[in-house]
């Protein structure tokens, strides 16, 4: 997947695969990656994968608060 930043239009690139979210009234947690820009640094999480159903699990980003 091909992700340009909004700002530069540069193409973003991974910075980390596999990070964990929770987001939403969602009680577990998706994988997913975050991408930077090289240019100005903007980050985006894409590519989120099915839910896992883990209430308790530590995860990097929760968006649920």
């Amino acid at each position: 997947m091909q992700i340009i930043c909004e700002k530069c239009g540069e193409f973003m690139r991974v910075i980390k695969n596999g990070v964990k979210v929770r987001y939403g009234y969602y009680q577990g947690y998706f994988h997913a990656d975050l991408y930077e820009c090289p240019i100005c640094g903007a980050k985006v999480i894409a590519g989120f994968s099915s839910e896992i159903y883990e209430p308790d699990a530590e995860v990097d980003y929760d968006f649920t608060k």
